[in-house]
């Protein structure tokens, strides 16, 4: 799923050129992606486009971000590499506190019994890209795209 959903940030970096449910499906199938993968990415954006965001949007209205401490289940979930980049992005001042929160549910519906750090940088750029965030989206794409060779704390 979060090869589909990386391969469709790039290919559509507006949504305003992302085509519908149906059209995307068979885009994707044509560049060699798996049904099962293609339908559950799908799902994952619909899902977060039905989502009621106010109770986020809330947390931002509340001002300075307090450090996350990721839950047992959060933590049984995501790598070490996953949670390292997880907070690096919280603290980097790339994500508000509303949107950390999203990504951080986002994560925990997947799928994936290990949540890695190519997934929380594809759903990081999947959340941003969904809410219009272009500066925040340029952090992230770069995040994505230069690989990451320091070390994060």
């Amino acid at each position: 799923m979060f090869d589909v959903l990386a391969f469709l940030f790039e290919q559509y970096f507006s949504l305003e050129n992302c085509p519908d449910r149906s059209t995307l499906a068979k885009q994707l199938t044509a560049a060699g992606f798996d049904e099962d993968e293609i339908d559950e990415a799908l799902d994952w954006l619909n899902e977060f486009d039905e989502l009621d965001t106010k109770a986020y949007a809330l947390l931002d209205e509340r001002g300075a971000a307090l450090p996350r401490v990721l839950h047992p289940r959060e933590e049984a979930r995501l790598t070490p590499e996953g949670q390292s980049l997880f907070h690096y992005l919280s603290s980097s001042g790339a994500l508000r506190t509303g949107q950390r929160e999203l990504i951080i549910d986002r994560l925990m519906q997947s799928t994936a019994v290990n949540v890695d750090a190519e997934a929380v940088k594809r759903v990081a750029l999947m959340v941003l890209w969904r809410q219009g965030d272009d500066l925040a989206n340029l952090l992230i794409e770069e995040l994505l795209f230069s690989g990451l060779d320091g070390t994060m704390h």
